[in-house]
């Protein structure tokens, strides 16, 4: 039975059925498989609950952990909590949209405000000026058509400090990564160059803040010696979007998630596949990477010169809807994470895949939450060895998926979004 991270918060029976919250609490998921919602142009409330400043577009999903913490939020919140969110326009869904214009979208059961203030894809990490930067002057720019609201709630340091010093209001403030995440030697943020900078803001700000939520177990540690109040939470799943199956469709299919970036590592990904292969070439396995980024180019490029049958069994299937990404997790056998420690906070892509059933192959430092019991539910590779890993997805394969979906069981969004919500602030 898999230890509840916050069973403090419930009674002595605390397992969770993860078929009985996927099929009773699955309610209406249009908002994440209409490419062109229907906008309402709506100014919001003079006075919101929770105002959240974030490079995110309510009318288009593009990957990354963060967008998909605010959308959770947003869904699973309690009922009278009202959103309004500062973001950009990623381009391509909403007709005639303009900046500075505040649009009334649907999150699930709940109406929420939008108001786009700068054009951006949050997805595209091809930047000379940070999206954050952007964002912060799109925030400055149309400070005065906000609505007042109990907090501003913000997910980077940056962002935050500059909505807590423009809008003055108390900040609850999200932490993402590891302590260092964004500023060590393997990072894609431009704060790696910067990483004083960086900790000294982040230290302001984990001791001015409301309410501070930190996705790291370590991190919450130390942030507790600067706020007290400071809290750790894990990351969750959304049991409506989960697809579990006791049985994989393709058992010998490997699917590896997440943005194509140095941080994560696909590259390793390709050659333990490759390694893979070349021990097994008799049998099925297949390899399915899922999402885009910067490094995208050299990964096809690497896929076209593995040897052909090698190659062709290798897709780099882009960007996908997040039902498309929970079919296929479901569909496949073997889920794997190629990480650089250091990095992670709390990988809600490892969450999800576990709860979609799926033993689990990671590099050190990958699962900071450390749900992955070798032998049990997957498998951690301590060097960053293709040939070790390799042989971990071959092991992994056998694994029953029912010991995987039960360690992600008491990961489920609602009761931990209820926890966040209705912290202070």
């Amino acid at each position: 039975m898999p230890t509840d991270p916050i069973a403090r918060d419930r009674g002595p029976d605390h397992t969770l059925d993860l078929e009985v919250l996927v099929t009773e609490t699955r309610p209406d998921i249009s908002f994440l498989e209409d490419d062109e919602p229907a906008v309402v142009r709506a100014a919001p409330p003079d006075v919101v609950d929770r105002l959240v400043v974030h490079q995110i577009d309510l009318a288009r999903q593009s990957p990354g952990g963060i967008e998909t913490c605010i959308r959770g939020l947003v869904r699973h919140a309690p009922a009278d909590v009202t959103f309004a969110i500062v973001g950009v326009d990623a381009g391509g869904v909403v007709e005639d949209r303009r900046l500075g214009q505040w649009e009334q979208h649907r999150v699930g059961e709940r109406v929420v405000w939008f108001l786009p203030v700068v054009r951006l894809d949050p997805g595209d990490q091809r930047r000379r000026v940070p999206h954050s930067v952007r964002l912060a002057a799109g925030l400055v720019r149309y400070r005065h058509a906000l609505p007042a609201s109990t907090v501003v709630q913000a997910h980077r340091a940056d962002v935050a400090a500059v909505a807590a010093r423009v809008l003055r209001r108390p900040l609850a403030y999200f932490v993402h990564t590891q302590e260092h995440g964004l500023t060590g030697a393997t990072s894609d943020s431009f704060w790696r160059k910067a990483g004083s900078v960086h900790a000294r803001v982040e230290h302001k700000l984990l001791r001015d803040a409301h309410s501070v939520v930190v996705f790291n177990p370590d991190f919450a540690e130390t942030a507790q010696t600067i706020n007290p109040d400071a809290m750790f939470s894990p990351t969750w799943f959304d049991p409506t979007l989960v697809r579990y199956r006791a049985q994989a469709l393709h058992p010998q299919r490997v699917i590896w998630v997440g943005r194509l970036e140095q941080p994560k590592d696909p590259a390793l990904a390709i050659e333990s596949f490759r390694r893979l292969l070349e021990s097994a070439p008799d049998q099925d396995w297949t390899l399915d990477v899922v999402g885009t980024g910067t490094q995208l180019p050299d990964l096809e490029r690497a896929v076209a010169e593995l040897p052909t049958e090698v190659g062709r069994r290798v897709r780099l299937l882009g960007r996908l809807a997040p039902e498309e990404v929970a079919t296929a997790m479901a569909d496949a056998g073997v889920f794997l994470m190629t990480s650089h420690p250091g990095y992670e906070g709390f990988p809600r892509v490892l969450v999800e895949a576990m709860a979609s059933g799926l033993p689990a192959v990671v590099t050190d430092g990958s699962d900071t939450g450390s749900l992955v019991r070798p032998g049990h539910n997957g498998y951690v590779v301590t060097e960053r060895n293709p040939d070790d890993l390799a042989h971990a997805i071959s092991e992994a394969s056998v694994l029953h998926r029912s010991a995987a979906r039960d360690t992600a069981s008491v990961y489920a969004a609602p009761r931990l979004v209820a926890r966040i919500v209705g912290a202070p602030g």
